[in-house]
Formats: structure tokens, sequence, C-alpha cells
């Protein structure tokens, strides 16, 4: 036990559903009694048992640590992936950290699973002996499918025990779907033989197929009932209220606390425990209903938060994708919509030379991670921490005895980083808005992150566009624009103008005997001379293939500019460890700048000083030999 508290890791998706809500909250209480912590890795939907795409929101199941956690709990049925469930199988089993299965099954770990052969009986019995159905007819989910072929086994079996006969032309398959099932629903009223109850192997098939027979005028249930099975939300919207078959989330946590006590004492123990569902009784099929007031309630309540916080965090959206500093986008966060939440990010979001939604594939997150924004604290700064402390202040959340939440965010199919959410309470509000806090915060920050990785390809394409690839000096065309836009500034008056040209000494010798990269550097080195002698603010081109040229606005000693030239280069022969040396000819003069000046007059009276200058070296040179 690395913390105070043992540790039980709850893999799961969909929490701000009202029933695995309630499910969190009723397991959570029982562990806490018992000294023990949940921590939720939670993903906002199910994966679809698709195991072809990575979506970066199952990043998250890579935060669990199994040197951390004393129990593994995998809601299989809820993340749909056998990938995800099996990784997480192996790594819990190579740190013989013991693992639950709900809804799953696997050899190797205790299992708890609904009884749903059992419940859906339950909803078969009642239609034929409360309701005396004769007709009775099956929305299957798709042929193949262990779920739907269990309920279709069931549907056979119990209407052969009442002494109806089971037909192929009983059986529809709605693909547990919406549209499917409307076509299937299309065919049975366009036949001749009308069932008068449908049963449904789900509830979305079956809000669907009630829909349908309304839209054909045929009544619910006066002429055709229709069941459903899962017990989800929307059966107390439909209309009329469904009767659907719930697997209760009171039974279901106290299975699964009691489970999780036996591996905690023994890492050993497996067992397999097997939960029961009850029937939920509605309109749909003739009995009243009595929960959908409550659930209405519900309902409007996190409908009408949800629209009042939207605007607020989406203009927190905007506001991350247009900061300049990875600082700035975090402060953005600072809100009263956002609050009980830690925000950690992989580090290389700083580093806006990369295309990173192009070059990163499937990654997960760094050892050492970037505190992006917290909530909690004062003084906040952001800075790096190790995976390993998981968040600041850990402790202190944990002491509140409350879930830990954690979110994976990411933009653009890549996991950026991942939120810790450590709500003070079970507040069904709080984790409704969850969801949409993610999306908000991904779009947010790989917003952030496109921007600033499209601002340095401007910058480098501005660079191309204005400066010489080999010096950084300005090339031809930008340095026309720009002296123009200097004889503009002037506004018809004069202002002195000192003119250098500096001209590299020996260039084919130095590419003869050392090559044309040697070649190069000297005339990157006789530009950074130039570049650094001149004052802020003079405009300094490469116009030639080692020529430069310098124009400066302003009083200056050209002779001054000159010597700092030559002396720059005497020092960086000095200490570059060379084979040879770097010389530049350099002439300048001094002369008026107006709006009527012309380059071409600057470079002839700049190349007549420099080329003078040349002859005095050359001259000089043939007297000392």
């Amino acid at each position: 036990m690395k913390y105070h508290h043992k540790i039980a890791a709850l893999c799961i998706s969909r929490i701000f559903d009202i029933e695995n809500r309630k499910f969190v909250m009723q397991l959570s209480e029982k562990l806490r009694e018992q000294d023990c912590m949940l921590w939720i890795y939670h993903i906002n939907t199910d994966l679809y048992w698709n195991e072809e795409v990575f979506r970066p929101e199952e990043a998250v199941f890579d935060l669990v640590d199994f040197e951390t956690a004393d129990v593994i709990i995998i809601m299989d049925e809820k993340i749909k992936s056998r990938r995800v469930t099996e990784k997480l199988i192996s790594g819990a089993k190579a740190h013989h950290v013991p693992v639950i299965i709900v809804d799953g099954n696997d050899p190797g770990c205790s299992c708890v699973n609904f009884d749903y052969r059992s419940g859906f009986e339950q909803i078969v019995r009642h239609v034929l002996e409360e309701h005396h159905v004769q007709n009775p007819h099956f929305m299957g989910g798709i042929a193949g499918n262990p779920f739907s072929d269990e309920r279709l086994e069931v549907f056979r079996q119990v209407i052969e025990e009442y002494g109806i006969p089971f037909r192929e032309d009983r059986v529809s398959y709605g693909m547990f779907w919406a549209r499917p099932a409307i076509e299937a629903t299309e065919k049975l009223i366009a036949g001749e033989n009308l069932p008068d109850a449908i049963l449904c192997a789900n509830d979305i098939m079956a809000i669907n197929v009630s829909n349908t027979l309304q839209k054909h005028g045929i009544s619910v249930p006066e002429q055709v009932i229709v069941t459903g099975f899962d017990g989800i939300e929307e059966i107390y919207f439909a209309s009329p209220n469904l009767t659907s078959v719930r697997c209760g989330c009171s039974d279901l946590s106290e299975s699964v606390f009691q489970t999780v006590m036996h591996c905690l004492a023994n890492p050993d123990y497996i067992e397999n425990v097997s939960v029961r569902p009850f029937l939920l009784k509605s309109s749909s099929c003739g009995c009243s209903c009595t929960e959908n007031g409550r659930q209405l309630f519900n309902f409007n309540d996190r409908f009408y938060r949800y629209q009042d916080d939207r605007q607020i965090l989406y203009e927190i959206t905007e506001k991350m994708q247009s900061c300049d500093t990875i600082a700035e986008a975090g402060y953005c966060l600072f809100c009263d919509q956002l609050h009980d939440m830690t925000f950690l990010i992989n580090p290389w979001c700083e580093d806006h030379t990369v295309n990173h939604f192009e070059s990163r594939k499937e990654t997960s997150f760094e050892e050492t991670m970037l505190l992006f924004f917290e909530t909690e604290r004062f003084n906040f700064q952001q800075k790096k921490i190790s995976r390993k402390e998981v968040i600041p202040d850990l402790e202190q959340y944990m002491n509140r005895g409350y879930p830990l939440i954690f979110n994976a965010v990411g933009f653009m199919g890549i996991p950026l980083g991942y939120l810790c959410f450590h709500f003070p309470d079970y507040e069904l509000v709080n984790y409704c808005k969850i969801p949409q806090i993610i999306n908000i915060l991904g779009a947010g920050l790989g917003g952030f992150i496109n921007w600033q990785y499209q601002r340095y390809l401007m910058q480098q394409l501005e660079f191309i566009y204005k400066y010489d690839a080999l010096t950084g000096l300005l090339n031809r065309l930008c340095f026309n624009k720009e002296f123009d836009a200097l004889k503009e500034s002037l506004h018809g008056e004069e202002c002195p103008m000192e003119v250098i040209l500096s001209d590299l000494d020996g260039l084919k010798k130095i590419n003869d005997n050392f090559g044309h990269n040697a070649g190069d550097h000297a005339i990157r080195t006789a530009a950074e001379a130039l570049k650094q002698a001149c004052p802020p603010g003079a405009l300094c081109v490469r116009f030639g293939g080692d020529e430069m040229l310098a124009v400066i606005a302003g009083e200056y000693q050209v002779a001054d500019i000159i010597n700092s030239i030559h002396r720059w280069l005497a020092h960086y022969n000095q200490t570059s460890g060379l084979d040879y040396e770097i010389s530049a000819s350099v002439g300048g003069y001094t002369g008026t700048l107006s709006a009527d000046t012309e380059f071409s007059q600057i470079l002839q009276k700049a190349d007549a000083a420099m080329y003078s200058r040349k002859q005095k070296k050359r001259a000089i040179h043939s007297e000392s030999l």
C-alpha cells in the first residue's frame, strides 16, 4: 500500500449516466468505510468493440499504476474493447494485482455478471402472463451476437412453454440501433400478420419501434405492446414510457464491493458472481409508470445548467487558441465553471516547431508531465512533475474520501494530457459536465498547439521571403522594399546616410582547397561580421555571391564601422581553429538619403570605395612578397 489508503482502480465509461453515477457513489461509500479509495479511469463514450481504431480518450487506461493499485475493476461491457481489457489484465497479472471483470469473463479473474437471461425471461413472462399476448415478436440485435442470441433463445423457450409455436417470422433484427429497427418495423407493418407485442433486445430499438408504430397510426400499447431491455434514461422520456429491464446498481455495487474485499484479503481469490436484473413496468405494456417524474427532474437540472455554462466554456476555447504562450493558455482556465480539477499535459505541447498531429500516432503520456492548470492552488505556476506523483497535493484530495476521476484529453487523434477531477461530492451536474469540459479543453489546447505551429510556419515563410538563406541578410527583393520604405519615412526630408560594401577575400581559394562547405561558412562569417559592426536598424543585404552591403540612416563614422568589421574577423580567426583565414575588403562612404536617392547610385559609389580598398590590400600584399 503506497498511500495511507488502499486503492481500487475502476475502469469505466459514461459515469455521467444516472445508473453509472449511482453505482460509483454506492461502491465508493462502501469502500471508504474500509479505508479503500476509488480511483476512476474514465472514457466519455464506449469503444464499440472497434479494435482497429485508436481513440485518444482510451489513453487514460495507460495511467493505471499497477504498483499503486491494490485491485483493478474493469467494466468490460461498458468500455467495449477487448484490446483495452486484455492490456489491463496483462499489466495487473505482471504485478500480481487482482482483477475483477464486471459484465465480462476471463478465466484468471473474478467476474461479476448480470444474469441477463433471467432478466429477459422476466419481461417475456410478464407480457404473456399479465397482458395475455398471443402473437409475440422478437426484435433482435445482430444475428450471431451472444447477447442477442441468448435473448432469442429465452424468447423461444418461454413462448413455447405457454403454447405459442416459434416460427422464423416471429424474429426481426434491428442491429441494436435506430435506423435498422425502424426499417424492420416498417416491414412488420407492411406484412399481413402484425404482432400484438414486440419484445426488443435493447431500449434504443424499442423506442424507435414504438415511434414507428405510432407514426403509422398503430397505438402502443392498445394495439401493440412494445418492451425494451437495459433500463436506459431515455425510456422515461419515450411516449409512452417504455417497459424495460434494469440491471440494478445497488445489487451490482454490493456484489463488486464484496468481491473487492475478498481480493484485498487474498490476491489469488477468484469468484464468479451473478446479479439478477429487475423488471421496470411502464406504460408501453399497459402498466403504470412511477419513476418518470424523478428522472425528468434530473434531466432538466442537467440540461439547463449545461446550457448556462456552454457559452462561457466556448469562449475559453477561443481565448486559449489565440494565446502566445502555453502559460497564457493555462491561465485562461481560471473561471467559476472549472473547479475541482487538475490538468497535466505532455511537455512536447510547448514545442511549436513540430506538427505533432502528423508526427505523433497513438502516443500516450510522458514520464514527466507539465502541470498546465490547477483550480485549487494559490500563486499557481506551471511546472514539470513526475507522472508518478499523479497530481500535486494528492494526499489532500484523497483525504476528502471522494473518488479521483481521470480522463484523457485529446485532439485530432492524439492524447495531449490528462485531467483529474477531485470533486468533494457526487453531484450529478458535475459528473455530467465532464464530457463537455474534456471536449472544450481538447479543442482549446489542440487549437493553441495548431496555431502556434502555424505561426512558426508563417515566421519561417517570412524569413524565406525576406532573408537570404545562407547569410541571414536581407535578400535583394526585400532590401528594395525596405529601402523604399526607409525613403518614404523621411516625408520629403533628407538625412545623413552611411553605406558599407564588403567583399570576401579569396573565396575561390577557400573553395578549391577546403571545399564549398568551407566557402559557404566563410560567406556566413563575413555576413555576421557586417551585421555585428552595423548599428541597429541598418539594412544589410547580400546582393551577390560574396558581396554584401549595408545602408545606415543617421550620422555614424564609416571608418569606425569598417575597423569594427576587421576586428571582428581577426578575433574570429584567432579563436576558430580553422586551417584558413577569413577576411574581407570593405569600403564605404557617407552621403545623403532622400526620396530621390537611387540604389544604383549607392551601389556604384560603394563599389568604387570597396574596389579602392581591395586594390590597396593587393598592393600591400605584393610589396610584402
